[in-house]
């Protein structure tokens, strides 16, 4: 547990400020043990951050607790808060899991974020190696089977080459304590039954089959990396000074640049770039002819020397619409409403397991359980923010509207879909967390918007 992975990752500069997500078990206690241990060489100025669950009863008071006299033994400052994860979660219809990762999450960016510095977390390889097992449970691709990354944002896993045992080791080596999550001794969740009895049955057959996705999911990083790299270089060669882009050229390259070329012209665009929308897209360009209208304010169409994502004319709003969606309304027949001259949508209550069911680029989805009240059909207002599912952050409209490229004088006539608790849908971005189809979800909301 040297200090190789850090800087062969670039994880952190000499003289910076930075945060250990601290929980108190034998990944974080080790981990802030290396980062003390490493504070001088590296002029680091050391906190820590714990967020208490509440989930755990005197289980979760007895961690906060420890994490606070190991810090205040170790000199180390330590913010600590707490959250009624289980009652949020009911409030917003998410599951326990993912209510408190979301929690935790936003704890920590906004004191990174506060204080300027970067926040370290625990992530072993052993944590990496189930990451990927899960991912390819659920159907990934290649940044799925990558695992998880040394460094993404603010966010450094310095301990992300050490398996749990080599930490525990640690730990005795140095007489540190820790405390255990009782919790995961259970299989109720996914990460626990991989780890009680998929992976001890890898290791039967490879003692060492940590060590092996750790290798593997390097190899695959730098090959994401350099593929994506490719792809932006392509991009840029194949497009013309009239915003299209080179059809015969672009056939001539591999099918594994092409996806990632169209995937960013997509994401320029403010368009979610899903798989099977891009494998239609390649069919129209490979045959010169098609187009299709991606969202209110984007068209796709090819011809036979090029392709493009053009901009759609849409009417001003006279005045800034809002429609309410009453449950009553939606349970008895789809609700279509006008949101403006040239512009409507089109609200369908569907049963989830029904046959007919497919992602459609027009078309996004909610879980109509998960709706607190009414759903209000207004555009953006200050202040407003998403989520989006899987992501791990929350940003704020305007952000998100610079990031995807949507002209200022298009972002009043943007869809946006909220309950009592706020942003539930963005056209052109999707759902937010809090309101995303999940396997739990049992009616959907179909949303499919025209003009």
């Amino acid at each position: 547990m040297k200090s190789k992975v850090i800087a062969r990752h670039l994880m952190i500069e000499k003289g910076e400020r930075v945060l250990v997500a601290l929980s108190g078990g034998a990944d974080s206690v080790a981990l802030l043990h290396v980062l003390l241990a490493l504070r001088e060489e590296w002029g680091l100025t050391l906190g820590a951050l714990h967020l208490n669950h509440q989930l755990r009863g005197q289980e979760s008071t007895r961690d906060q607790g420890f994490v606070w006299e190991l810090c205040k033994r170790w000199g180390v400052p330590l913010t600590i808060e707490l959250a009624d994860v289980k009652s949020i979660a009911s409030q917003t219809g998410e599951s326990i899991e993912l209510c408190a990762r979301r929690l935790r999450y936003d704890f920590f960016e906004r004191y990174a974020r506060g204080g300027g510095c970067k926040v370290a977390t625990a992530h072993t390889a052993s944590d990496n190696a189930e990451t990927v097992l899960i991912n390819l449970i659920r159907g990934t691709a290649l940044r799925g089977l990558a695992g998880i990354p040394p460094v993404r944002g603010r966010f450094i896993r310095p301990l992300i080459d050490c398996t749990r045992e080599e930490i525990e080791a640690y730990c005795r080596e140095h007489s540190l304590s820790w405390v255990e999550d009782s919790t995961n001794k259970s299989d109720d969740h996914t990460r626990n039954r991989i780890r009680h009895h998929i992976m001890p049955l890898l290791k039967d057959e490879n003692p060492r089959v940590v060590e092996g996705f750790t290798r593997l999911t390097g190899t695959l990083r730098e090959d994401a990396d350099c593929l994506d790299s490719l792809a932006a270089q392509l991009k840029e060669s194949l497009a013309r000074q009239s915003g299209s882009f080179e059809r015969d050229s672009f056939l001539q390259e591999h099918p594994a640049l092409q996806g990632r070329v169209l995937a960013a012209i997509l994401r320029e665009a403010g368009v979610s770039p899903e798989s099977e929308l891009i494998e239609w897209m390649g069919v129209a360009i490979a045959a010169g002819q098609g187009s299709r209208q991606l969202n209110g304010r984007v068209r796709f169409s090819s011809g036979e020397e090029a392709f493009r994502l053009e901009p759609v004319d849409v009417p001003q709003p006279t005045e800034r619409f809002s429609h309410d969606v009453n449950r009553r309304d939606l349970e008895r027949a789809p609700v279509e409403v006008e949101l403006f001259p040239g512009k409507r949508v089109i609200l369908r209550l569907i049963e989830k397991k029904m046959p007919n069911i497919q992602k459609k680029d027009l078309t996004y989805c909610l879980d109509y359980d998960r709706i607190a009240g009414a759903a209000n059909l207004r555009p953006r207002l200050p202040g407003d923010k998403l989520r989006p599912p899987g992501r791990g952050c929350t940003k704020s409209l305007k952000n998100l509207f610079q990031e995807a490229g949507v002209p200022h004088a298009q972002r009043t006539q943007v869809l946006v879909i909220a309950d009592e608790h706020g942003v539930l849908l963005v056209e052109g971005l999707g759902p937010d967390e809090r309101g995303a189809v999940t396997e739990s979800t049992q009616r959907i909301i179909e949303i499919t918007l025209e003009g």
